[in-house]
């Protein structure tokens, strides 16, 4: 997983993308400019009409570039045109955000469909509009609401289930343990870490497990906590200067966190601790719990040899929060496509046809082709899908938005977590060096409030 490793980075620039790059309006109403009419006849092709001599560009990551080579395949196939699939470098988003602003765009590109990596484009007038889109009223419950829609316009369309924050855990120490019930609320599940601990299981070196050496996953702990709140409109008071990082809300969430380490109930090298230290320990029955993403469950499953089977006897989710078990839903690059305005009226229509033509007649094939779960409802998810991932989208419909998705801008919480993990920062750093950045970026964004 690699979109929050260069968080800083990309924060910056989408900033000064957002704040300094003339706007590129346009008036055509094929290119989805603020005049288009998305319902008008003709706006959304035909899924496989012909189109051929028309060549498009897809932009990927590195870590999805195979993720829309059979949807591909069947369009070039079906209506004659070309799709040329390039690989971004790493760090993605950074780099992509620096291609756009030099002039450089795609037709269509893997992006993440949050409000704060969505903005700078907006801003520039740069994405077309998929609103009205035959697809959506497709979508599963809860997908709609996920990403991709800012202001109440869609600028992304989700292919895949979002990834859920929550925590995997290992059945067969809850089981010598003789945890029978999933735990509901904070309180619950530190009593459930408690209970691991003191039952003194052979094996099991930790009841929860932390990689602060990775630096991305230390958010989640301190995120899953702010469900509730920010069903009550916790990012929109923060997002207007209302409320801060360094209040009662975010601050007792990041105590929370820390008292799990003075508590002893996390491993002993969290501070060093990699992200693939963390899988293998929930995998090898060393730690009881963890609070990740489906990222993480997709290297348990490597080290499983993606066998359902054994993931599904040993390895589960929940989704967890303050008062309950709401999800916290976190969209990443490779869960959405966007497209840029290019233009070309024909170019852009091929590239919408091309969004539809993969969320209709190329989805079944995709999902089967990529053993994911469906996102619509009239395509099954293939019965080799773990369990814990059909946990996951499960919670989905229930779920929340995080900060990555909520609001206006992403300070580098992630890494003033792990700065506390290894004990260079207090709670009241992380906070305020949060809030610091994030009135800056706010500031620079031209936020009310900041």
């Amino acid at each position: 997983m690699r979109i929050f490793t260069q968080r800083r980075a990309v924060a910056l620039v989408a900033t000064v993308a957002a704040v300094t790059m003339t706007l590129a309006g346009c008036s055509n109403p094929t290119s989805g400019g603020d005049d288009v009419d998305t319902s008008a006849k003709g706006y959304w092709p035909e899924a496989t009409q012909k189109l051929d001599g028309v060549q498009l560009s897809l932009w990927t990551a590195q870590n999805s570039n195979k993720i829309p080579l059979s949807v591909v395949e069947g369009f070039e196939k079906a209506t004659g045109a070309k799709i040329d699939v390039q690989t971004i470098p790493d760090p993605y988003e950074q780099n992509v955000q620096t291609k756009i602003t030099t002039g450089d765009a795609p037709n269509l590109a893997f992006w993440q469909p949050t409000k704060s990596m969505l903005a700078g484009f907006i801003a520039q007038d740069k994405l077309q509009k998929l609103d009205n889109a035959p697809w959506v009223k497709n979508y599963t419950e809860g997908i709609s609401d996920a990403g991709g829609v800012v202001d109440g316009t869609r600028y992304a369309a989700l292919y895949s289930t979002p990834p859920v924050e929550g925590v995997f855990y290992n059945k067969e120490v809850f089981k010598k343990a003789g945890i029978t019930e999933i735990p509901k609320g904070w309180n619950e599940f530190v009593e459930t870490a408690k209970k691991i601990k003191s039952a003194n299981i052979s094996g099991v070196e930790s009841p929860l497990f932390e990689m602060a050496g990775s630096q991305w996953g230390t958010q989640w702990a301190v995120s899953v906590q702010l469900a509730e709140a920010a069903k009550a409109g916790l990012w929109d008071r923060i997002n207007t200067g209302k409320e801060k990082f360094t209040d009662k809300t975010f601050q007792g969430a990041v105590d929370n966190y820390k008292s799990l380490f003075d508590e002893g109930l996390y491993n002993k090298d969290a501070g060093s601790a990699k992200d693939t230290d963390q899988a293998a320990a929930l995998w090898e029955g060393k730690t009881g719990m963890i609070i990740q993403v489906n990222s993480l469950f997709n290297s348990i499953a490597a080290l499983a040899n993606n066998d359902k089977k054994a993931l599904d006897e040993k390895i589960g989710f929940f989704p967890i929060s303050q008062e309950g078990n709401i999800g916290t839903i976190i969209p990443e690059q490779n869960n959405a496509v966007v497209s840029f305005k290019s233009g070309d009226a024909k170019k852009d229509a091929a590239a919408r046809q091309f969004i539809n033509y993969w969320m209709s007649e190329g989805y079944s094939g995709f999902v089967k082709d990529q053993n994911i779960i469906s996102v619509l409802k009239d395509v099954d998810s293939p019965e080799t899908v773990p369990q814990a991932l059909l946990d996951s989208a499960e919670s989905v419909k229930t779920g929340v938005g995080s900060m990555q998705s909520l609001a206006i801008a992403n300070p580098d919480l992630y890494i003033n977590l792990a700065d506390m993990v290894n004990g260079t920062k207090s709670p009241t750093d992380v906070t305020k060096a949060t809030q610091d950045q994030f009135a800056q970026l706010a500031k620079a964004q031209g936020a009310k409030g900041f």
